[in-house]
């Protein structure tokens, strides 16, 4: 299993519509769940703490899994959103 962990800070001009944002790329991206192979648990959440201003937790069956993901074209599609909304993107992922 691939654990697959992405954290964003919203734009500053972006930033008055914040929960709307993230609530929207939750919906798109939680959406992947079943639509991209081997996607089995998606995530998105608002931060609690200082640091980065919301992220994503999602579990994949194999990196190959992890690989389709990244290019598939629904993926791609939300990715979009999220790129004109956000400013600053930290990853990672780990197998278990």
């Amino acid at each position: 299993m691939v654990k697959h962990i992405v954290l964003w800070n919203i734009k500053p001009e972006c930033k008055a519509d914040a929960d709307a944002h993230i609530a929207k790329i939750k919906s798109l991206l939680e959406a992947l769940v079943g639509v991209v192979p081997g996607l089995t648990k998606m995530e998105v959440s608002k931060n609690i703490r200082d640091g980065y201003d919301f992220g994503l937790y999602s579990e994949l069956i194999s990196r190959e899994a992890l690989e389709g993901y990244i290019v598939h074209p629904e993926h791609k599609k939300a990715g979009e959103y999220v790129r004109s909304v956000v400013c600053d993107r930290a990853s990672l992922d780990f197998e278990v």
